[in-house]
This record gives C-alpha cells, sequence and structure tokens, in this order.
C-alpha cells in the first residue's frame, strides 16, 4: 500500500510543477521592478519548455479534465494560422473603428499576454468549462450539435468575463466571442486545448506585432 501511494505521489509532481510554473512566473511578471520581470521570463521560458514535454502526461489532480495532448501537425498549422488570421483581422477592425486594443508597453506584461496568459485562459475555458459543458449538454444533442453547443457556449461564457474590464465595447466583445469560438472549433477537432492555447498565443502576438509594424510606418511617414 505504501509502495502504491509514494507513486502516486510521484505520478502527481508533474500536475503539481506545471501549476507552480505556471502561476509563480504569471506573479513574478505581475510584479514591479526589473528583477522580478527577469525572474518571471525565466519561469516563463522553463514552465514553456516543461509544458510541450508534459503533452499527454498531465492526467490527475483534475488536469486529466484539460486534455492537455498532442496532436497532429495539421492541428498545429491550423492554431498558428487561424491566430495569425485572426490577430490582423481584430486589428484591422479596431483600426477602421477608432476603438484601442488596449495593448501594452510595459515587456514583462506583454511577455505575460502572448505565453501565460493565454494557456491559462484556455485551461479554464476549454479545459474545464469545455468539459463541464460537454458533461452538462450530454443529452441535449447528437455529439455534432453538442460540439457545437459547447463551443458557442464556451465562447460566450469567454466573452462575458472580459465584459468584467473596463472599456470593453460591443464591437471588442463580439471580436472576443469569435476569436473564443475559434479556440472552441480547435479544442472540439483536436480533442486538445494545446492547440487553442497556442492559437491564442499567437493572436496577441499577431496584435501586437501589426500594431508595432503600423507604429513604425507611421512614424516613418511623419518624418518624410
Amino acid at each position: 500500500m505504501s509502495g502504491f501511494s509514494m507513486n502516486l505521489k510521484k505520478s502527481e509532481c508533474r500536475e503539481v510543477l506545471f501549476w507552480l510554473l505556471l502561476l509563480g512566473s504569471w506573479q513574478f511578471l505581475a510584479s514591479p521592478g526589473n528583477k522580478n520581470g527577469i525572474v518571471g521570463a525565466t519561469g516563463t521560458a522553463t514552465f514553456l519548455v516543461f509544458a510541450w514535454n508534459s503533452l499527454d502526461r498531465l492526467t490527475s489532480l483534475g488536469l486529466e479534465y484539460v486534455r492537455w495532448r498532442a496532436t497532429t501537425g495539421a492541428n498545429w498549422l491550423y492554431a498558428v494560422g487561424g491566430g495569425s488570421l485572426a490577430g490582423a483581422a481584430v486589428f484591422t477592425i479596431g483600426s477602421a473603428s477608432r476603438q484601442g486594443m488596449g495593448l501594452s508597453n510595459d515587456w514583462r506584461l506583454i511577455v505575460l499576454q502572448v505565453t501565460l496568459g493565454p494557456v491559462l485562459e484556455e485551461v479554464v475555458f476549454r479545459g474545464y468549462l469545455f468539459t463541464l459543458l460537454t458533461w452538462s449538454f450530454r443529452r441535449l444533442a447528437d455529439d455534432g450539435g453538442r460540439n457545437r453547443l459547447v463551443v458557442m457556449a464556451a465562447a460566450v461564457v469567454f466573452a462575458v468575463v472580459h465584459m468584467s474590464q473596463p472599456g470593453v465595447s460591443w464591437l471588442q466583445l463580439a471580436c472576443i466571442t469569435s476569436t473564443g469560438t475559434l479556440y472552441g472549433w480547435l479544442r472540439s477537432r483536436s480533442g486538445s486545448v494545446a492547440p487553442a492555447a497556442a492559437s491564442h498565443a499567437v493572436y496577441n502576438l499577431t496584435l501586437y506585432t501589426v500594431a508595432g509594424v503600423a507604429a513604425a510606418l507611421s512614424d516613418a511617414s511623419s518624418a518624410l
């Protein structure tokens, strides 16, 4: 019995370390000071390597419901391509409507928003919530109809939660719902949260990249 308990504890160390690296690095990045930022950035890099190596290996302490799993190359391409296109489209829509993107100038927050933030949000919304909704809707429709309901419901909840942030407009809410639908589709298609997290990260990175390029072009134009 004691041997079984020891083996169980060893198997759970990976899950504990997953949360410690994720939340610990988040705390350092969110705290003021360059030293905290450096520690947080180092922890973030460590977490990303660890999370990649943990695909298919997080099977206890509740992470079995997240489905942090490996998937096909096609799903990774859909994740990167979808996130890039969504980021470019949302930036274009926001610029045309003269609505701010709420992008930060603080490098620590930028790192947070393109790494740990997407992972944590997708673990919650396309992991735990997705599993709960799938169980709740199990009698409402067949597999295909239920999956569509779950994808949309998770996207709506995702958008509603973002309404708590100050200054979120209806247009931004629509964009958040749309990107949430993309992440949910990736989760449903692949059976894994990891591509959804990757797409979310690429989306945020694209927003910052396009915004930086647009600002540089504007500065260059003004200098002429």
